[in-house]
């Protein structure tokens, strides 16, 4: 059994997730994992994938290359290990940030939380409102059980009155949606 992550980013338009499913399906290959969206209008996913050893990489490959033209994406594969690496831990809290929009908030909030040994698990942004542009990012992460929680809280409320937003963290079972 063999491992790889795929990656494809393209302008959005539909039949593309047909596209390279169709391609890793008649390869046999089994999607473990995955994540896809849009931003803006370029469409992105990641798969992490396996395939049995009896089909041949390069035929993957090349299939993989067939369709990155006929759908004007751009893919990489790449080998990964057999076996997924341990986690540090599932999604345990999920932080909020809302305000004005300015440079270094995800950098900002981002190293904050690696200083803390805090580890995103996922991490969406966006920007909304007419004029008034609002800043949106919402992170879940996993909080080790050596962070004092309360103290990030603190961390958080400096931080976001430096960057002039308001940055709240829940647990995961008690997030509630803006």
């Amino acid at each position: 059994m063999r491992r790889y992550a795929l990656t494809a980013i393209g302008r959005d338009r539909p039949g593309i997730v047909a596209a390279v499913t169709k391609a890793l399906y008649e390869h046999d290959c089994n999607i473990e994992d995955s994540s896809m969206t849009i931003l803006e209008d370029e469409f992105a996913m990641i798969l992490i994938m396996s395939m049995s050893g009896a089909e041949s990489p390069d035929a993957l490959l090349r299939e993989i290359k067939k369709t990155e033209k006929e759908m004007g994406l751009t893919i990489h594969l790449k080998e990964i290990d057999k076996e997924p690496a341990p986690r540090g831990g599932q999604s345990n809290y999920i932080i909020t940030l809302h305000g004005g929009d300015r440079a270094g908030i995800v950098y900002r909030t981002a190293s904050l939380l690696s200083k803390l040994g805090v580890n995103i698990t996922d991490l969406e942004t966006t920007v909304t409102g007419g004029a008034d542009k609002v800043y949106i990012m919402v992170i879940e992460v996993f909080v080790p059980d050596s962070v004092d929680v309360k103290e990030l809280e603190k961390e958080f409320k400096s931080l976001g009155e430096t960057l002039g937003v308001t940055i709240k963290i829940k647990p995961l079972e008690f997030y509630e949606p803006l």
